[in-house]
Order: structure tokens, then C-alpha cells, then sequence
């Protein structure tokens, strides 16, 4: 559907989320954000190109939002329909955008070896089956303009926190801000808006930093990967409750180490405070792997938590 002139988004099914591809068609080029799974292109982007009447050889850039291969696996389908097309990614996600092996290990069993937790090879075997990667041909920093024809340009900016190279663009023209994973609010949902499982930003600092930046915008317009459209005081909802639910895990997780002196492995925290953060099923509290671990880093480098092994596996005990 076409939420502001010219900026398209394409919702493809997921489980029982949704991922969306966003088409930005100018005068004399269009830009794609983010690629799905591997057979979301055919089923999805491609109904809906013609549906609009868009060329696949207008599109001109394809930009991945960040290292998650819900929006990377359908790099090589939209390549082998739109030749032409520049790809480009965050110079820090990049490895990870060009190479599944590198993302299943890096951003999916990150704490298999200390933690004990993992998807299983049933969950990588079908990321593998949903992916097909290919180079990138141009690596991001941040601060870019692209431009799509008669004097309309997207900004491109450096969000970081979900992953280090997490990329959101902006729209001045029509006040809009597309920020995919950017910000989480306090679950991610359904498609039918139950909380699905905990917000994965993994890095606090700078995930606190791209949120305050959004914020400052001040857009009437928000689009995201996996949320409704937000429009007026909702922008400002979500970016707040995003910020807000930081300080919750904070103030939960330093609580739940200081009662418990004999210290926690990452899981047993996940089991303890899944219930205390969030209503998602019980089964995806393990989730909270990623946010817990960047508080815990932040807790560690701060001298206020201290790491012992027990087991094999990381135990994390207040001072």
C-alpha cells in the first residue's frame, strides 16, 4: 500500500508475524529497502511492482536495513530481477549481510559455546533453506543522500543497537522516518499485535543513542519492519515506550542479581525475568538473550558485575 506519496510498503507473511519490504518510486528511479526471505520477492514484491506499474529496471538501489536474514534472504531474487540495481548495507554488517554461515554463526549462535542457548539445527537448517546471499556492491557509513529524481532524496542514517550497522532512512519531503528495527517498543508482536517475543536490541548504549536521535526528528510519519504505521503522537508512543523499556530490563536485572548472590547463568536470568518483562509465551523469554546481554556487558564494564565460569558456562554475580 502506498503510505505517503511515493514511499510503498509490501507486508509478506512470517510465522504469525509480518516483515515488510518498503519501495520508495521517484521520477526517475525507485529504491528498495530490505528483501525478505528468499521467495518473498517473487510472492510479494513483484505482485505488487506490477500491480503499481513499476519496472523491475527503475529500481536502482536495494539498501538491507541491517544483518537479520528476514530482511537479507531475498538479496539474490531481487538481483536476478533487477540486474541493474547497486546493493548496499552498513559497512559493519556487511559481512554478515554477504555470507549466511557468518550470520548463523555471528548474530544466531552467539551464545551457544557460553550460555547454552540456541535456535537448533532445525532453525538454522531453515535459515539456510530461506537465504541466498550475494556481494554487496556498496558499503554504508551514514550520511548518505540518494537521490530518486526531481529534486527528492532519501537520507540514509546510522542507527545503531539492534545490530552495529543498523541503517534507517529518512524522508524529509514527506516527513518520514523508515527505521525498520531501529526501535523495538517493549515486544516485538503478531501480525494480529500480541507480543510475539522480547525486544532484541543488543548493544544499550548506542541502541539508547539511535532512539533518542529518532525521537529529536520529531517525523509525523514512522514505518517499521514488523509494527503498524505510526502516525502524529504514536511516533513519539513508541519511541518512548522503546527508551522506557530499557530502563525497565536495567532496573530488573540488577535487582534479580542483587537478590541472588550466588549469581546466574544467561538462561536462568532469561527464565527469571521473562515473566517480570513481558507477556510473550513462555518459550520465547530465551530471547532475551540479546538485550540482557548488552546490560550485562554495560553492568561488567562498569564494575558492578562480575563473570565467573560454572559448568562451562558464564555466571554473572553482583559485587
Amino acid at each position: 500500500m502506498e503510505i505517503a506519496p511515493r514511499i510503498h510498503r509490501i507486508e509478506a507473511p512470517l510465522g504469525d508475524r509480518f516483515v515488510c519490504m518498503y519501495l520508495f518510486v521517484g521520477t526517475e528511479s525507485a529504491l528498495l529497502l530490505d528483501t525478505g526471505l528468499d521467495q518473498m520477492p517473487g510472492q510479494y514484491l513483484v505482485p505488487y511492482m506490477d500491480e503499481i506499474g513499476l519496472k523491475p529496471e527503475k529500481i536502482r538501489y536495494v539498501i538491507n536495513s541491517h544483518a537479520d536474514f528476514d530482511h537479507t534472504a531475498g538479496n539474490a531474487s531481487v538481483r536476478a530481477l533487477c540486474r541493474q540495481a547497486v546493493f548496499m548495507c552498513h559497512a559493519l554488517d556487511r559481512h554478515m549481510v554477504e555470507d549466511v554461515e557468518a550470520m548463523i554463526k555471528l548474530r544466531y549462535s552467539e551464545y551457544e559455546r557460553d550460555h547454552g542457548i540456541g535456535d537448533g539445527d532445525e532453525v538454522k537448517e531453515f535459515i539456510r533453506n530461506s537465504t541466498r546471499h550475494i556481494p554487496i556492491d556498496m558499503a554504508l557509513q551514514g550520511g548518505e543522500a540518494l537521490h530518486l529524481g526531481g529534486g527528492w532524496h532519501i537520507d540514509v542514517w546510522h542507527t545503531p543497537g539492534h545490530t552495529h550497522g543498523h541503517l534507517t532512512l529518512l524522508d524529509g519531503a514527506n516527513d518520514t522516518l523508515i527505521i525498520a528495527d531501529a526501535a523495538l517498543h517493549n515486544a516485538v508482536p503478531t501480525a494480529h499485535g500480541a507480543p510475539a517475543f522480547p525486544p532484541t536490541y543488543r548493544y544499550v548504549d548506542t541502541y539508547i543513542a539511535s532512539i533518542q536521535r529518532l525521537a529529536s526528528q520529531g517525523v509525523s510519519t514512522m514505518l517499521t519492519s514488523h509494527y503498524p504505521v505510526y502516525r502524529g503522537a504514536e511516533v513519539a508512543e513508541f519511541l518512548g515506550e522503546s527508551r522506557t523499556y530499557v530502563e525497565r530490563v536495567d532496573r530488573a536485572l540488577m535487582a534479580q542479581l542483587q537478590e541472588h548472590a550466588d549469581g546466574h547463568t544467561l538462561r536462568q536470568l532469561c527464565d527469571a525475568l521473562g515473566s517480570v518483562l513481558g507477556e510473550w509465551p513462555a518459550e520465547s523469554s530465551t530471547y532475551l538473550c540479546f538485550p540482557l546481554t548488552g546490560h550485562l556487558e554495560r553492568l561488567v564494564q562498569h564494575g558492578r558485575v562480575e563473570m565467573d565460569r560454572m559448568d562451562g558456562m558464564i555466571v554473572y554475580r553482583w559485587k
